[in-house]
């Protein structure tokens, strides 16, 4: 694979994706209402030994919305895995914040041979996982207040134009709604090694992940004092991505 930018044609989208870097392939899968623009992806740093492969994925960046299309953490898996397959990677290493580890988890229940290992921040697998009253904002927060420095991302990069940002945040808060809701049991059908990551001040409970990493065989946990959402870990990921899997 070359690095630079482009769109594939995945499902009905137009799905944007970047490559950088060059070593084993590695998926860097963004949060909710996110896209890969954030610097807190930390795509310099993993390029530095792997070839990072940053889809963005429906409504989200510079990837349209689907009207006909719901939202849905299954579908973006999917979408993702199609990507794979045009892009021609049999498997990668997998990082995902927030959103993004949903979608990574789904892969690795549903496509684990495309999974070699696998890192989430700040994700859950049940709605009942988030912290009091966290739930009821996502899903009653107007557009307008949406965190000014997304909303700003989203009105310069989304093809659909700034107006349809509502539209999205209201398509993402039906998600959130009932979604995820994976079980204890596709937990522990995981089979790659997984590196759960939560800060202590996580909008996920540290007692979620907890359960996570329980309910995972082959994981690690990694609770960060005095970070919130989504703390990223970066060299704890590098670390755990390049050492040897045990047999």
């Amino acid at each position: 694979m070359r690095n630079g930018a482009g769109y594939a044609d995945v499902n009905g989208l137009a799905m944007y994706y970047e490559i950088h870097g060059k070593g084993p392939p590695l998926l860097l899968l963004h949060g909710g209402a996110c896209s890969i623009e954030r610097p807190s992806m930390g795509i310099p740093l993993f390029a530095s030994g792997f070839q990072v492969i940053a889809p963005e994925q429906i409504g989200h960046g510079r990837t349209g919305d689907a009207a006909d299309r719901e939202f849905h953490y299954h579908d973006m898996a999917e979408d993702t895995v199609e990507l794979m397959r045009q892009l021609e990677v049999d498997s990668a290493f997998v990082f995902g914040f927030s959103d993004g580890g949903m979608v990574g988890l789904d892969m690795a229940i549903h496509h684990p041979e495309r999974v070699r290992k696998l890192a989430v921040s700040g994700s859950n697998f049940r709605t009942d996982a988030y912290r009091e009253n966290v739930l009821e904002w996502l899903l009653t927060v107007a557009p307008e207040d949406w965190p000014q420095g997304f909303r700003e991302d989203y009105e310069r990069l989304s093809p659909d134009g700034p107006g349809h940002w509502p539209v999205v945040l209201g398509r993402l808060q039906r998600m959130w709604s009932a979604e995820p809701d994976y079980t204890l049991e596709q937990m522990a059908s995981v089979e790659a090694p997984t590196l759960v990551i939560a800060g202590d001040r996580d909008i996920v409970t540290p007692e979620h992940s907890v359960e996570m990493f329980r309910a995972i065989p082959d994981s690690q946990l990694c609770l960060v004092p005095g970070a919130g959402h989504g703390v990223h870990a970066k060299d704890t990921v590098l670390a755990f991505f390049t050492q040897p899997v045990a047999d």
